[in-house]
């Protein structure tokens, strides 16, 4: 039997336009024909669709025609009076009551007449178990005309909550999210079609549009992608367009499906485990230029067989089950055709009227016009790129001189026609601008990832630490837009970021470099984003902290080239001002691994051997940290010796702070130490005014205290660490002190408010999906049950806590595995050593976001 049409997980079809959200009614006929029809009006009042028997007569078995109907309906509305209405011959249960059981899955309304002396008590017995089973409610009524008032106003409620909501992110992953084009795609029809009927088939899992740059490979699969989105658990866009090395394809894949790097296993295997079992695609755009990752790409298909990918590229990938659709250029007028029906017209004249509101397609116009696209092609970028310019060239003067620049010939012989044909439009169109124009358009392609107007103006403007400028960049960045050459995109928060086509940054480029700039256009970019850094890494711990980290994680593209560019050309200096001030967002975003080694690079240069003493005391303490991080102790704690050293004798109490928190970390838990270390440590760090960094500190005290079993010292050090992580709008440093603070009610015996914390942690935990933060709260909420009797479900939630660090491949820091050993006993003692390890296996099936839902009653 099909499923529901609400039924979660099912696809479901397109809607034509003539269909509206149907209302399966379910009651008894002749007792409550009255109830119907109100019902009826009601549902008809919103311009929805009743589904009804009385609606038409079929020729089917009444079974078979409800089990029909409501397998095409989207919400079920129950009505019951005092009948329980007919029992078939093979069934043992009627109709009523058949309809209600098919139901779940749907959105549903009932409601029971009251009073209602002469029930059946079959039916009384069904209301009755409904009622107690929970998940819906029932609404009691006296008359029709009050029944069709409350399902009216219930209806309407039920659309505005259910219907018109976005889809919930799954289990720790992002919403799935598509950029909209600025404009609508010309034609493609039969692409689509073609593109979406293969998306369709579960079978395929690879689909690649391919063409040269600016065929419209991207507009056509976004617009595939928003096509079958409604059968998808999610559907996830990943932007290569600023990733320039295949080692950094993974991170583009997990920020897009919102997975943070944590731990020592390889991100896209961590990327893997969330998608699972889902009915996912992603998007990958722009992967020509990293094509060294498509076999990586393959690798998380096979670990995902629910898994779909629809890649952009100009080249196929060569992988095995690929689907290649090559992208053609838009159909361009023959010499009878009538212009206007030509698809690549139809671009051109809308491209020109963006630039020139009175343009028209006329007699005078039709003809150049048509042969300006044949021309070019038919190519939509070409075609956009010339169209851009009718306000100063007429269609006339445009094929004169588009003639000229393209009879010129390309150098680059062995490129394919299309290509070439692109570049010469893109020359074209450079050799129009005026100097100012083109020392800005060149300039700009330093940026891996786009730029905001304030990047612009420094970099574009020649402008160095004087602030002298040789052009406007803000009337030359508006020239550029007119023309197509630069494109804004909206980044959500007002403030647009100014793209190139990859094509169109590639040619700047080489132009940058003819002109002798490109030393000292780098310089400028990879300073001006030091400063920035400089200005976020002191507003990351202010009310501003949520809109510095969405300005930095725009620039995340940009922040790494700069500082491999840095490290390439031996400016150590550079390089440590690129990172140094961003040290908790490096942590938040799980990019510290990755620093690791450009750490070791800058401190191996010629370069630093000359740093002032601060930036060198943070490039030493950075590695030994790092260091820390990933396993290596023993060689951490000389490094961070000298910085103690040489941070005291400057009175640098922010990295004297933080080395002795570094410090504390490279030694056993039990080393006598430990404590004072991390004491002084809040103290300095108190002193120097960094509250983020007290936070930080403050966790890792807690963890020591709770260890030792001093609940008033961790109480004490983890309130004043979690006000300073709200106050920092840090949730991922929140959650964990959220953890903490719940095991120290626990420790103290106040279970209640153990309970209530975890209820916030958990909040946050999902909110930043961070899996290592989880595992920490299943283990504590594992105590909790453990406390409460609930032994069982206390080893669910280790097994699901275990899962979770096993994903990851990390370990607990020290004072955690003592807490962690002691809960495991416990579990040991009461459930025996077979109890416990059926219990932790089965919430290692359950999976850890699962089993946060279990334990708490679902998603907050």
């Amino acid at each position: 039997m099909a499923a529901p049409a609400g039924t979660p997980g099912m696809p479901r079809t397109i809607a034509t336009p003539d269909q509206r959200l149907r209302v399966f009614v379910s009651s008894t006929l002749e007792e409550l024909a009255a109830e119907r029809r109100a019902v009826r009006d009601a549902v008809a009042r919103l311009r929805l669709t009743p589904v009804m028997f009385e609606l038409g007569a079929r020729p089917h078995p009444p079974r078979d025609l409800y089990r029909a109907y409501l397998a095409q309906s989207d919400v079920f509305v129950g009505v019951y009076g005092d009948r329980y209405g007919w029992v078939g011959p093979d069934m043992a249960v009627s109709g009523l009551e058949d309809e209600l059981e098919l139901s779940g899955g749907m959105p549903r309304l009932l409601y029971v007449r009251t009073p209602a002396p002469g029930r059946d008590p079959r039916l009384a017995r069904l209301l009755e178990r409904v009622q107690a089973e929970g998940g819906v409610s029932t609404t009691p009524y006296r008359d029709p005309a009050e029944l069709g008032e409350l399902v009216a106003d219930d209806l309407a409620v039920l659309l505005s909550e259910r219907f018109t909501r976005s889809v919930p992110a799954p289990p720790g992953l992002a919403a799935g999210w598509l950029p909209t084009p600025p404009t609508p795609m010309v034609d493609r029809t039969a692409e689509l079609a073609t593109v979406t009927g293969l998306l369709g088939d579960p079978a395929v899992r690879l689909v690649v549009l391919t063409g040269p740059g600016g065929i419209g490979k991207t507009r056509l699969a976004l617009a595939a992608a928003a096509a079958v989105e409604p059968g998808r658990d999610g559907v996830w866009f990943v932007d290569l367009s600023g990733v320039r090395d295949r080692a950094d394809v993974p991170a583009a894949v997990a920020e897009a499906v919102g997975v943070s790097a944590e731990g020592s296993r390889p991100l896209l295997d961590q990327v893997a485990d969330r998608l699972a079992g889902r009915r996912a695609l992603l998007v990958v755009d722009n992967l020509e230029q990293v094509a060294g990752a498509a076999p990586d790409l393959a690798a998380l298909l096979a670990r995902c067989p629910l898994t779909q990918l629809l890649v952009t590229s100009r080249a196929v990938l060569r992988l095995r089950g690929e689907h290649d659709v090559p992208i053609e250029p838009l159909r361009t007028p023959a010499a009878d055709d009538d212009p206007g029906s030509a698809p690549a017209v139809e671009l051109f004249v809308a491209r020109a009227r963006q630039a020139d509101p009175s343009f028209a397609l006329t007699a005078a116009t039709a003809g150049p016009v048509a042969e300006l696209v044949r021309r070019l092609d038919g190519l939509p970028l070409a075609v956009e790129l010339a169209a851009a310019r009718v306000r100063t060239l007429p269609p006339r003067l445009l094929l004169a001189r588009l003639d000229r620049a393209l009879d010129l010939g390309d150098p680059d012989v062995d490129v394919p026609d299309r290509q070439r044909t692109l570049r010469s439009t893109i020359a074209w169109s450079h050799d129009l601008l005026d100097e100012r124009g083109r020392a800005l358009l060149a300039r700009l392609s330093v940026c891996a990832d786009g730029c905001t107007l304030d990047t612009a103006e420094v970099v574009g403007a020649g402008r160095g630490e004087d602030g002298a400028g040789d052009l406007d960049v803000l009337e030359t960045l508006s020239d550029l837009v007119g023309h197509s050459l630069v494109t804004p995109t909206d980044t959500g928060d007002g403030e647009p970021r100014f793209r190139m086509l990859e094509l169109v940054r590639a040619f700047a480029a080489e132009r940058l470099r003819e002109r002798g700039e490109e030393e000292a256009t780098r310089v400028r970019w990879a300073q001006h984003l030091a400063r920035l850094g400089a200005e976020a890494g002191a507003g990351l711990g202010g009310p501003a902290a949520r809109l510095w980290r969405d300005r930095l994680d725009a620039e995340t593209a940009d922040l790494r080239a700069a500082l491999r560019w840095a490290v390439a050309t031996d400016r150590a200096d550079l390089a440590v001002r690129l990172t140094a001030p961003l040290v908790r967002w490096w942590w938040a975003r799980g990019l510290l691994p990755a620093m690791a080694g450009l750490a070791e690079q800058t401190a191996a240069l010629p370069s630093a051997a000359a740093l002032p003493p601060d930036l060198a005391g943070r490039l030493a303490w950075a590695r030994a940290a790092l260091r820390i991080a990933l396993g290596d102790r023993a060689s951490a704690a000389g490094l961070l010796d000298g910085v103690v050293d040489d941070a005291r004798r400057r009175d640098d109490a922010w990295l004297l702070g933080h080395a002795l928190g570094a410090r504390a970390m490279s030694l056993s838990p039990a080393d006598p130490r430990v404590v004072p270390l991390l004491d002084e440590a809040l103290d300095q760090l108190r002193r120097s005014g960094d509250g983020w960094s007290v936070a930080f500190s403050g966790m890792l005290r807690v963890g020591v205290a709770l260890a030792g079993g001093d609940v008033t010292a961790a109480e004490r050090v983890a309130g004043e660490a979690r006000e300073l992580a709200a106050a920092a709008a840090d949730d991922q440093l929140a959650a964990l002190l959220g953890d903490a603070l719940a095991l120290a009610a626990l420790l103290a015996g106040d279970l209640p408010r153990a309970r209530a914390r975890l209820d916030e942690a958990v909040a946050l935990h999902r909110r930043t999906r961070d899996l290592e933060g989880a595992a920490t709260c299943l283990e504590v909420l594992a105590a909790l049950a453990l406390a409460e009797g609930r032994h069982a479900a206390a080893a669910r939630l280790v097994g699901a806590a275990d899962a979770a660090r096993t994903t990851l491949g990390v370990a607990r820091w020290s004072p955690h595995q003592a807490l962690a050993d002691r809960l495991r006993e416990a579990l040991r003692a009461a459930l025996g050593d077979d109890g416990e390890a059926r219990g932790r296996a089965a919430g290692a099936a359950l999976g850890p976001w699962a089993a946060l839902d279990e334990e708490l009653g679902g998603p907050s």
